[in-house]
């Protein structure tokens, strides 16, 4: 029996996330590291680990749906007030609270593409549509062209920093100017997913950013460099009005008694996150030395990943990588990207990559 329904027209054009995607290579072949995801290949730091198996007998009680202490530590690590917070299962997750709670049929969000894979879907569970502003030669956003596109249907825009596929950073003067220049409807988020591989572990600035624009929030997530990927967690700042929008779109009890603690922990562990921090961008680097050694374009990253602007080669570069057993992300049309590994993955991904008839391909 067929049964019809009325789907969200904005998901007719999109797919679930990732949902046709193998662990293994499209081919069947099998693949043995997997940098196609930016996780870090550290696990939590140590004294994160230590405090999450306290909680183990927790696991038949719901978590806070506020999330109060986590909410109360954010807000002292940032010098903002809990009102200007909201937390949810990763910064995916509060992004999805922020563009429910602000967008809808008729609505549009503007950003630079390629970009995070989720923005799509993200954009069309909220009921808008997307605009995508290419990015320039460089990686970075195009701030003058995604202006360009802001029109009164605009409610949100995203911007990247560092820029997620391809690793650029906005310049802070730039940001100001951009954020002056918008109409007064439109709420930037600014997604820092990867922002403490760039400026350590407390991004200065970022108090003043909030005070100075009322229409930004700040997005990051525990995910990245505290390596709580599997645990699901991040937080928003901004403008107490947007803030208390997106704590009524979250899902009940979104962020577990397990993820509340390791986040928490995480904050008070600066000196344990500044050394992974340092030992990514030593490995970042020598991924970088390895593949411009072999010839191949390699722009500057500030992630934990790096970015080769392939253009048409980006599938025949990734099928090359997992012949060689290494997962890594295909962006057709625009490049490839290597999320910083193991040292043996970057061994076996360079020495596949340096054979000729794998080299030829692109």
């Amino acid at each position: 029996m067929n049964v019809r329904f009325a789907e969200r027209s904005t998901l007719r054009a999109v797919r679930a996330y990732r949902d046709k995607e193998s662990s293994n290579g499209e081919d069947g072949t099998h693949i043995t590291f997997d940098l196609s995801s930016n996780e870090l290949a550290l696990p939590p730091l140590p004294t994160v680990l230590g405090g999450i198996e306290e909680r183990l007998p927790q696991l038949a009680r719901y978590p806070d749906p506020t999330a109060r202490d986590l909410t109360s530590e954010v807000a002292r690590h940032l010098c903002v007030s809990a009102d200007e917070l909201a937390v949810g299962p990763g910064s995916a997750g509060v992004l999805q609270q922020l563009l429910l709670a602000l967008c809808g049929k008729g609505d549009e969000v503007v950003y630079a593409w390629p970009g995070f894979d989720a923005y799509p879907l993200l954009v069309a569970i909220s009921g808008a549509t997307s605009v995508q502003a290419p990015l320039t030669a460089s990686g970075g956003h195009d701030l003058d062209e995604i202006r360009t596109r802001v029109s009164a249907r605009t409610k949100v825009v995203i911007l990247c920093s560092p820029h997620n596929p391809t690793g650029a950073t906005i310049d802070h003067d730039e940001l100001r100017g951009f954020l002056h220049s918008l109409p007064d409807h439109v709420v930037t988020v600014l997604d820092e997913a990867y922002v403490e591989f760039d400026r350590g572990s407390d991004p200065p600035g970022t108090p003043g950013l909030l005070r100075e624009h009322r229409n930004i929030v700040v997005l990051r997530t525990f995910s990245k460099a505290y390596g709580l990927a599997g645990l699901r967690v991040g937080y928003a700042a901004g403008p107490q009005q947007v803030m208390a929008a997106v704590r009524k779109a979250a899902i009940p009890f979104g962020v577990t008694r397990f993820a509340e603690q390791a986040a928490i922990l995480s904050l008070r562990s600066e000196g344990e996150l500044m050394e992974r921090l340092a030992a990514a961008a030593a490995a970042r680097e020598e991924l970088t030395a390895g593949l411009r050694t072999l010839g191949l374009p390699v722009l500057p990253s500030r992630a934990n990943f790096v970015w080769l602007p392939l253009a048409g080669a980006a599938e025949s570069f990734t099928r090359a990588a997992a012949s060689a057993g290494v997962k890594v992300r295909s962006y057709p049309g625009h490049g490839a990207r290597i999320s910083v590994g193991e040292t043996e993955a970057h061994r076996m991904l360079l020495a596949a990559l340096g054979q000729k008839d794998h080299g030829a391909e692109f």
